[in-house]
């Protein structure tokens, strides 16, 4: 039997004994027809593609309550693939179907709700969702839940031990490349290569796995390529000199002093450095140099910011050690290639945070925290900090910035106050502070125009620990930037997100 007849043979077998089923009993019509429907979307060797009769199959059963299809539709929603695109309507449909125990529905609904598609942004009940997808036999559930756990979004603490006992707990192929990049890297693992590869190499449908295993094969012990993957040492000595200026004055630790834009005008040259996920690590270093001039019309700052000779400028605005860079974005190679065909990924750079200025050696310093989004993603980008001398101070001193400097300042920074998820948001907005002791706090979001303002909290008396509010965003009357405010024991926070 040739390879045509055996197709044909086997495709109306398939048929056969679904039609016998759907006979024997009425509630397994639809099971038949939802599958017959399947092959007419896409259509095969022997049976032509017909979305329409497909759709009226699905809508169909969907009406009678069959979770897969109603799962189907719901997807197409969700593309925008036959149907115009709706997410309204997708999460109606997957939602309907996970409430009947639908595997992938119940995952897929996991993932509606992390991203706040067809409803409001809810970690904690995307979480839920995908604890009982998993309980399913789900296994994007399981590796769904590794992935928040390994990068930390919202209000997810990120962990790499709850990432990787996740991982481990999947057969989905993208959780045994994230368990080959924790081992090999020694992401919540001691550094085993060994392991690693053998993840790698042993996930045949990741091609991703593939992809990465060659690219780290070439030097497993140290990747240079476009500066990446960097390990160096710490200067002790570099360590104490900056400890000791930094903790001199513990009144300026707790009210740090306001930068004026003045301070901030000329060229600062220095270091984009990338921080693992965790924080803890340096994965990578990148030239890049900052100029600020001031706008004599607008009395604003504007900017060129240079990384990896890659360069973005525009005007911005200075607010509480705060620059905000407007439409600021940068192709980046990524860390590590695993894509014949995608090499770099968009960053768009949004702001420049908690900016200090540090004088050392009678040098001075600009530190900063950097947010950022990945736009290929369309998700946060990782922790990132500017370290950049003062281009007059260093040619007139004669000294250049080393990196064991840089990694000491990187340990020696504090994480922002106060971190905002998304950002930017569309409708949906977390707000999130920490605080150490208790304290009298109020928080407050208003527009940078000064023309809208709303009170989340006023001077609440609240424990110390961490503080989580959700805020919908969609009744902000406009676009563009807004600030948000956290007084605490009157001390002043501030941070600046884009409306979309």
């Amino acid at each position: 039997m040739n390879s045509i007849k055996q197709k044909i043979f086997f495709v109306f077998t398939a048929f056969l004994t679904l039609s016998i089923n759907a006979q024997n009993t009425d509630s397994n019509t639809c099971d038949f027809k939802v599958n017959e429907a399947k092959i007419l979307l896409t259509g095969s060797d022997v049976i032509l593609k017909n979305e329409t009769k497909a759709i009226e199959i699905l809508s169909q059963c969907a009406n009678d309550g069959n979770p897969e299809a109603l799962y189907i539709i719901g997807m197409l929603y969700k593309n925008g693939h036959i149907f115009e695109k709706d997410t309204k309507k997708a999460f109606s449909y997957i939602e309907k179907s996970a409430l009947q125990n639908n595997p992938k529905a119940t995952c897929e609904l996991g993932i509606l709700y992390k991203d706040g598609i067809g409803c409001k942004l809810n970690f904690n009940t995307a979480i839920d969702w995908f604890r009982k997808a998993y309980d399913l036999g789900n296994h994007k559930a399981s590796y769904s839940l590794g992935y928040l756990y390994f990068k930390g979004f919202g209000n997810i603490d990120q962990d790499y031990a709850k990432a990787i006992e996740w991982f481990k707990k999947s057969e989905y192929p993208m959780a045994k490349h994230f368990l080959g990049i924790c081992n090999y890297f020694g992401y919540g693992l001691p550094v085993d290569k060994d392991k690693a590869f053998e993840l790698f190499l042993n996930n045949p449908k990741a091609l991703k796995s593939e992809i990465l295993a060659t690219f780290l094969d070439i030097d497993s012990d140290e990747l240079n390529t476009n500066n990446t993957l960097i390990d160096k040492e710490l200067s002790t000595e570099r360590l104490n000199e900056i400890v000791s200026i930094t903790a001199d004055n513990e009144n300026e630790k707790k009210y740090p002093q306001i930068i004026d834009k003045n301070q901030l005008l000329g060229k600062w040259t220095g270091k984009l450095v990338e921080l693992d996920w965790s924080g803890s690590m340096i994965l990578r270093n990148l030239n890049s140099s900052l100029i600020f001039n001031s706008n004599e019309i607008t009395n604003d700052l504007n900017y060129q910011l240079i990384v990896n000779d890659k360069t973005t400028h525009n005007d911005g605005i200075l607010l509480d050690n705060n620059f905000y860079l407007n439409k600021s974005e940068i192709d980046l190679p990524k860390v590590y290639q695993d894509s014949e065909t995608k090499f770099n990924l968009n960053y768009n750079i949004l702001s420049i945070n908690d900016i200090e200025i540090k004088e050392i050696n009678k040098i001075r310093y600009l530190v900063a925290n950097i947010e950022t989004k990945i736009t290929d993603w369309n998700e946060p980008g990782p922790p990132m900090l500017l370290v950049l001398g003062n281009t007059k101070a260093l040619t007139d001193n004669g000294q250049e910035i080393d990196l064991n400097l840089i990694e000491a300042l990187t340990k020696l920074k504090d994480d922002s106050f106060i971190k905002l998820y998304p950002n930017p948001f569309k409708n949906d907005l977390l707000i999130q502070y920490d605080l150490s002791e208790d304290s009298l706090t109020s928080v407050e979001v208003y527009s940078f125009s000064g023309q809208f303002t709303q009170t989340i909290v006023t001077n609440e008396q609240q424990k110390a620990g961490k503080h989580i509010y959700h805020v919908d965003g969609s009744t902000y009357p406009q676009q563009g930037l807004y600030v948000v405010r956290v007084t605490s024991n009157d001390i002043l926070h501030t941070k600046l997100i884009i409306k979309e």
